[in-house]
């Protein structure tokens, strides 16, 4: 089974650090909504970071989907109301010149688990 695995890393805009908290808590205090919101993107693992490092704060996530280009499509054009608020924060925080997108060199483990 083919999957879409990846750690992307990406800088938060200087003067929106805060901005990247509030919407991370977001993200905690609505948990159940979020992964209601998964199935239909194909999504099975997503684990959001951040990390202060020596030149600013840092997001990471890591994700395993079915199919990339379909969990992105569906999540932007999702008129879920947590989707529009996680789209919004994403646009607001994050430095899209300064993104990495990391495929693994070794993806180990029994993908099987995630068959529906």
């Amino acid at each position: 089974m083919s999957m879409y695995t990846s750690l992307d890393r990406f800088r938060i805009k200087p003067g929106k650090e805060d901005l990247a908290r509030e919407w991370f808590r977001y993200l905690n205090d609505h948990l159940a909504e979020a992964n209601a919101t998964m199935p239909a993107e194909g999504a099975h693992i997503e684990s959001w970071f951040l990390h202060e490092e020596s030149d600013g704060l840092y997001g990471y996530v890591y994700v395993i989907y079915d199919d990339n280009d379909k969990a992105v499509e569906v999540f932007k054009e999702s008129e879920n109301p947590l989707d529009l608020k996680h789209n919004e924060y994403m646009n607001a925080c994050i430095d899209y010149h300064d993104y990495a997108e990391m495929k693994p060199a070794v993806a180990l483990g029994d993908y099987s688990v995630f068959r529906r």
